[in-house]
């Protein structure tokens, strides 16, 4: 008989709930609880708290425009970023003056794709572009809500001064009754980019 080892599943990495006002420098932890305090098995979840001593920085959305943020690469402070949910959003960066600047992009028009590729952008993910981004349905038996969007977050790793973007595809159903949520990641891709010199 041969090794009958099975290799897990990888789970999905999703954002909890957010601390207002929703941007800025947060202390992260990784839990498998849920808000109420129970146990899920489908997904590991990042929270996100305010901290004197932050590691984090998480980035909104806004509805018809773009949101941006500026991590020094100066500090090693920061260790993850983390952003909203992508679904139609697109998500941009670029270095400059020793930061790291980096646009979620809500609008999924060829002129707002082109205003951050002309001040000197670069796109990890244009979910609006990808048909595996799937908007929200409703089966009307189950009452079981699906989608699939992009959760993305990313890596700072200071030592080997390199941006790590985590670029996942999840597939999430919610019981509209029940409120319970599963997830599932579909596909995971990775966007490395080392950072500049000092």
């Amino acid at each position: 008989m041969g090794n009958t080892a099975v290799k897990a599943k990888q789970k999905p990495l999703i954002v909890g709930p957010i601390p207002s006002p929703g941007s800025g420098n947060f202390a992260v932890a990784f839990t498998d609880r849920d808000g109420d305090g129970k146990k899920v098995t489908d997904r590991e979840i990042a929270v996100l708290t305010v901290s004197t001593t932050p590691n984090a920085h998480y980035l909104p959305w806004a509805n018809g425009a773009f949101t941006r943020c500026e991590i020094s690469l100066e500090s090693d402070s920061i260790d993850y970023f983390f952003t909203a949910d992508l679904s139609g959003c697109s998500l941009w960066y670029k270095f400059q003056d020793k930061k790291i600047l980096i646009r979620h992009e809500a609008r999924t028009t060829a002129e707002a794709q082109l205003e951050h590729s002309i001040a000197g952008f670069k796109c990890v993910v244009n979910s609006s572009t990808n048909p595996d981004d799937i908007q929200l349905s409703v089966d009307p038996d189950t009452n079981v809500r699906s989608a699939q969007f992009y959760v993305v977050y990313a890596l700072l790793d200071h030592e080997s001064r390199q941006i790590d973007f985590r670029v996942q595809l999840v597939a999430q159903k919610k019981n509209l009754l029940t409120r319970v949520e599963t997830y599932e990641l579909v596909k995971l891709g990775s966007v490395v980019v080392e950072f500049p010199s000092l």
